[in-house]
């Protein structure tokens, strides 16, 4: 196990992204185990990256709450030949809702409810502190027997601002992004609900609303089919099915509220 930043001893990656990579560690320090992100060695000179690091811990460090990951720790550490930044995070058990619904499929609605209840819970804490995830989808959800937690508030920002950097990039998964991101409009909460009902569609059917190995096969099924249904089921409850069409209306401002979410769901699931 390689010694990071003097304290934290790396072990195996646990999570790769085409920008980072998380590894299991353990503090030596406070002698717990606990998870590292950094930058993969070809991105850490990249300033955009970088500020997206920072910025994904100055969030973290505002919010305070059971379904969303707690941030221990956040620095710059000499690392495979070069300076970066990196988060220390707390080690959350289970896998990504992205790899259970691989894996198993589509859920049983009362699951479904009840893990984006939680989800919807994490929301509202991060809007009520003007903070917008702008990347809610099934792979910045983590899911164990007893617990959901949301992670990778990395292009995090506040209610009003542009959904596109300065070179007209959009942040974001294709397949989970809100209309106004797509087309590079200001966002707000209503941004993180849009995405909230595609998570809810996908653990409902197994699969995303817009399936597509490429960001051109995604936006083309968007094209085709701009509003996501269900399939026709009569084990949906109404309510469910009531939840997941208000989040998905093309209107910000006919989304609910992720407070409004959360009540719904939980009591849907049965509290």
């Amino acid at each position: 196990m390689q010694l990071f930043a003097g304290r934290y001893r790396l072990g195996r990656p646990i999570g790769r992204g085409g920008t980072a990579v998380v590894h299991r560690a353990d503090d030596n320090v406070l002698q717990r185990p606990v998870a590292v992100k950094t930058l993969l060695p070809d991105r850490a000179t990249d300033a955009t990256l970088r500020a997206a690091v920072r910025r994904e811990a100055l969030a973290a460090a505002r919010l305070s709450h059971r379904n969303i990951a707690r941030l221990f720790d956040y620095g710059e550490a000499e690392w495979q030949g070069t300076r970066q930044p990196f988060l220390v995070m707390e080690l959350v058990s289970g896998s990504t809702l992205s790899a259970r619904l691989t894996q198993h499929g589509a859920m049983h609605w009362r699951d479904a409810a009840r893990t984006c209840a939680a989800v919807a819970a994490a929301l509202t804490v991060a809007h009520r502190r003007g903070i917008v995830h702008h990347d809610v989808k099934p792979a910045n959800i983590m899911v164990s027997s007893t617990e959901v937690k949301v992670v990778d508030f990395g292009v995090a920002a506040g209610p009003g601002e542009s959904s596109a950097d300065s070179d007209g990039r959009v942040w974001g998964t294709p397949a989970y992004l809100a209309p106004e991101q797509l087309r590079g409009r200001p966002t707000g909460p209503a941004t993180d609900i849009y995405a909230l009902g595609l998570v809810l569609h996908a653990c409902l059917t197994g699969r995303p609303a817009w399936p597509g190995r490429s960001t051109d096969e995604v936006l083309i099924a968007r094209a085709g089919s701009p509003v996501p249904r269900l399939p026709r089921n009569d084990e949906f409850p109404e309510r469910i099915v009531r939840v997941h069409r208000a989040c998905l209306s093309r209107s910000p401002r006919r989304r609910p509220s992720a407070e409004q979410i959360f009540r719904s769901l939980s009591e849907a699931a049965g509290g």
